[in-house]
């Protein structure tokens, strides 16, 4: 059997395995085209890209290889859509249709099989491939299921899934051993920007022993960004004002591609806006007026961060801002910008990521390393709970199952487990789920929401032998029933939440997997 560690990004999902307690970074042979340079280059990374032409959909390194052909639509930075999507949900991609959960298990597949045929991962046709994967600290429990789903539907064998930047806290312990650091007892703060996502949490570091004291999040803020920052100044420069979808995708690259070359002592950015609009000439920026756009942005995160900061340090009671080493990774971070910033507020408590685009997949295959001796308690980063009725069902109410913070079990303990018990008051049972990141002063949510799945359960014996009900057949009973319900909700190490509903007078039951729309 094979561990892995495999961080799906946004831009580029970067695999690391486990090699006799070393965690190289596996690499891709690219062939046709990368970035306009027609070679068999090597990646240390694989593309997150997935194209389509008609009905014909390619993914990864051959929907690379596409990005130029004509008749071929390349859509970019799916992982964005994941978040908002529910199960079933669909994405279009030119004339193309396919459902969320068929788009990431097809690229998935796609990358399974180009581990065992163009990659050097040593690794025999029908051995197993173990993993552990991870989602952005803030995604909600819909992404989540979808990863995972995804992933076991792709033939992995998943065995975890943990939050981004607890997976880097993972590398960076295990370097600070390495290098003979002492790690047994330190609170980090991870700072991880990538290319769609920005992610933050605190994590306690004792010996090998971690535990997340609290994570956020911004869910659409990261390299793209930046991109877009970049092409918009390049356009007004250039005196443009209108640019079609098709030109949109190789100037996006070709902003990407000078993004990323910027370096301390870079003054200007040079675009050939000719790569992706016919007669189109080069223009000029100037680094510093591309940074100044860019700052709200970054300030942005830097903010996200300090409040993860602050709530951590009232647990703990510890200046964090003032103790705690900043470890910066995500392959966003690599812009100057960031780390000026940063270091103008922490100084020396500013550390690097050597290897910041990979830094969460060399943490999750050290995680999935029975050998490393590494444990780790995450928890929710957000609050998951059902709206009820009350006041002789005159209003709603939020209550919440699983709140913000709650630790979740590890992989060796039991799932965490909580039950409601009632008389009803309806002769059929509405369940509307929902999570949120924030609750009001009442115990009600607000800020981001995420609607959940909506269950039915039959409380009159007469309706319990059917399996399709409808909302408008629920109806309120002149008095409360004798039965009593009751509810018994488990979340496991991955957050995957599951009901179980039983009628104590009649015996019947039904468990759901509970899941967001689609």
């Amino acid at each position: 059997m094979v561990r892995l560690g495999i961080d799906f990004g946004t831009t580029r999902t970067v695999v690391a395995t486990v090699d006799r307690g070393n965690y190289p970074v596996i690499s891709f042979q690219a062939g046709r085209e990368v970035d306009g340079a027609e070679s068999d280059q090597i990646l240390n990374w694989y593309p997150s890209l997935v194209a389509a032409k008609g009905e014909e959909v390619v993914y990864g390194l051959d929907a690379q290889a596409r990005q130029r052909d004509e008749g071929w639509t390349v859509l970019r930075s799916f992982k964005r859509l994941l978040g908002e999507m529910g199960h079933g949900e669909t994405i279009r991609i030119g004339t193309c249709q396919r459902s969320a959960v068929e788009l990431l298990t097809g690229f998935l597949s796609q990358l399974r099989q180009d581990l065992l045929g163009r990659s050097n991962l040593r690794i025999k046709a029908r051995e197993k491939m173990a993993v552990m994967i991870s989602v952005p600290a803030n995604a909600n429990s819909n992404q989540r299921f979808l990863t995972l789903d995804a992933f076991r539907r792709a033939g992995f064998d998943v065995k975890g899934m943990i939050n981004e930047p607890t997976a880097a806290g993972i590398e960076y312990a295990h370097l600070l051993t390495q290098s003979g650091g002492n790690a047994r007892r330190e609170n980090l703060v991870v700072y991880d920007l990538g290319g769609g996502t920005f992610d933050s949490s605190v994590i306690s570091l004792v010996e090998r022993n971690h535990e997340v004291l609290s994570s956020e999040g911004i869910a659409r803020l990261g390299g793209d960004n930046f991109d877009i920052i970049l092409l918009d100044l390049a356009l007004a420069e250039a005196g443009i004002e209108r640019v079609e979808d098709e030109e949109l995708r190789p100037l996006l690259d070709e902003c990407r591609h000078k993004k990323e070359s910027l370096h301390a002592n870079s003054r200007r950015i040079t675009l050939d806006l000719g790569t992706g609009i016919a007669g189109a000439g080069e223009v000029t920026i100037p680094v510093q007026q591309f940074y100044d756009a860019c700052r709200p942005l970054i300030e942005s995160t830097i903010e996200a961060m300090e409040t993860v900061m602050s709530n951590s340090a009232r647990e703990i009671g510890v200046d964090l801002q003032q103790t705690a080493a900043v470890y910066l990774v995500g392959g966003s971070s690599d812009l100057p910008l960031v780390s000026r910033l940063l270091r103008e507020r922490y100084g020396r408590n500013v550390r690097r990521s050597p290897f910041p685009y990979a830094a969460t997949a060399i943490g999750l295959a050290i995680a999935a390393d029975g050998k490393s001796g590494y444990r780790l308690r995450e928890r929710f980063t957000r609050h998951f709970g059902v709206w009820r009725e009350f006041n002789d069902g005159q209003a709603i109410s939020f209550d919440p199952l699983f709140e913000k913070e709650t630790l979740l079990p590890t992989v060796d303990e039991a799932p965490l487990v909580r039950t409601r018990r009632y008389r009803p008051t309806h002769n059929l049972g509405h369940f509307r789920y929902l999570e949120c990141s924030q609750l009001d002063g009442y115990g009600q949510p607000k800020g981001d929401l995420a609607p959940w799945d909506e269950v039915f359960f039959p409380y009159d014996p007469t309706l319990q032998g059917r399996e399709a009900f409808r909302i408008d057949e629920v109806r309120r009973l002149p008095q409360p029933a004798s039965a009593v319900i009751e509810e018994t909700y488990t979340c496991d190490a991955n957050g995957t939440i599951e009901v179980v509903l039983t009628d104590s007078a009649t015996g019947h039951q039904r468990a759901y997997r509970l899941r967001g729309r689609g």
